[in-house]
C-alpha cells in the first residue's frame, strides 16, 4: 500500500492527504474533473470531457486538417510514382538509366519526409490549443476556440522546440534496440501537455511524473498507443485494399480522405485523454487538481 495515499473515498480508493498550509480545494477529490483514482475515472473523464470540446477541436482541427493534406497528399503521390518508376525499371533490367531513378526516388523521400515533419509541427500545436480547451472545459470557463488559440499559439515556440527535442531523443532510442524506443515514447506521450500547461518545463519533467506511479502511467499510456496503432493499422489496411482496388491513384484519394476523418476523431478523443494522463500522473507525484489550472480570482 502506498502509504502517501491516506484518505479514501466512499468505493474504498485512496486519495492524498492533505499536507499542512495546502487549500482542500487544491487536492482532489473523487468528483475531481480531471484527477482520478483508478483506470475507470480516468475513462470516464476523458469521455465527459470529449463531449464537452468536441464542436471547437472538431472546427479546430477542420481548419488545421486542409493545410495538413496540401503537404502530405502530393508528397506522397511524388514518393509512390518515383517508387513504382524505380520497380518498373527493375523489372525491365534497364541499365542505361544508370542511378538516376534511385536519386530520384531519394529526393522524393526527402520531400515526403520534409512534409511529415511539417505536418508533425502542425499536429503539435493543434494538440496545445486541444489542450486548452481541455482545460477550459475541466475548470468550468467557456470553451472558446479564440481564447484557448491565443493561449495555445503562445506556447507555441515551447511545444515546437521540445518536440523536435523528443523527437531527436526517440530517434536516439531507436540505436539503443526496440525496448527503450517503446519506453522512451511512453514517456513522452504527455511531453505537448506538459510544455503547454507547465511554462519552463519538458521532457525531465516527462519522467519524473511518469515514475511516479509506473501502473497507472503504463495503463493511461498502453490505453491511447493502442487506439493510436490500432486505428494506424486499420487505415493503411484499408489503404492497400483501396489501392488494389481502384488503383494508385483512386486508392490514394479516397485513403487521404479517410485519413483526413481519423485526424478529426483523433483531435477530439485524443487530447482529453492526454491532459487527463497527465493529471494522474502528477497528482501521484505531488499536490494537484484541477484547481491548479484554474484562473486566479480578479
Amino acid at each position: 500500500m502506498n502509504q502517501d495515499w491516506a484518505e479514501r473515498d466512499g468505493n474504498g480508493h485512496y486519495w492524498p492527504g492533505q499536507p499542512p498550509l495546502i487549500p482542500a480545494s487544491f487536492y482532489p477529490t473523487p468528483a475531481d474533473p480531471l484527477v482520478s483514482p483508478n483506470y475507470e475515472g480516468w475513462w470516464r473523464r476523458s469521455v465527459t470531457l470529449a463531449a464537452r470540446i468536441w464542436k471547437p477541436s472538431l472546427v479546430l482541427h477542420a481548419i488545421l486538417v486542409l493545410p495538413t493534406l496540401a503537404l502530405t497528399v502530393p508528397a506522397d503521390a511524388y514518393f509512390t510514382a518515383e517508387n513504382e518508376r524505380l520497380q518498373a525499371t527493375a523489372v525491365r533490367g534497364a541499365t542505361t538509366a544508370g542511378f538516376a531513378p534511385l536519386v530520384e526516388l531519394f529526393q522524393a523521400y526527402l520531400v515526403l519526409l520534409a512534409a511529415l515533419l511539417a505536418s508533425a509541427l502542425v499536429s503539435a500545436i493543434a494538440t496545445a490549443i486541444a489542450v486548452r480547451l481541455v482545460v477550459l472545459a475541466a475548470t468550468g470557463q467557456p470553451v472558446s476556440l479564440r481564447a484557448a488559440a491565443g493561449y495555445g499559439l503562445r506556447r507555441t515556440h515551447a511545444v515546437l522546440g521540445w518536440g523536435l527535442l523528443g523527437g531527436l531523443l526517440t530517434g536516439a532510442s531507436v540505436l539503443l534496440c526496440v525496448l527503450p524506443v517503446f519506453y522512451v515514447a511512453a514517456v513522452l506521450t504527455v511531453l505537448t501537455v506538459v510544455v503547454t500547461l507547465e511554462p519552463g518545463s519538458g521532457i525531465g519533467r516527462c519522467f519524473a511524473i511518469f515514475h511516479a506511479d509506473f501502473g497507472t502511467s503504463v495503463a493511461r499510456v498502453a490505453t491511447i498507443f493502442g487506439i493510436t496503432v490500432a486505428a494506424a493499422v486499420g487505415l493503411g489496411l484499408a489503404g492497400a485494399v483501396l489501392t488494389t482496388a481502384l488503383g494508385t491513384t483512386g486508392g490514394l484519394a479516397v485513403a487521404t480522405l479517410m485519413d483526413g476523418a481519423f485526424t478529426l476523431a483523433a483531435g477530439i478523443i485524443l487530447p482529453p485523454m492526454l491532459v487527463t494522463a497527465y493529471a494522474d500522473m502528477r497528482a501521484r507525484l505531488e499536490p494537484f487538481s484541477t484547481a491548479y489550472l484554474a484562473p486566479p480570482p480578479h
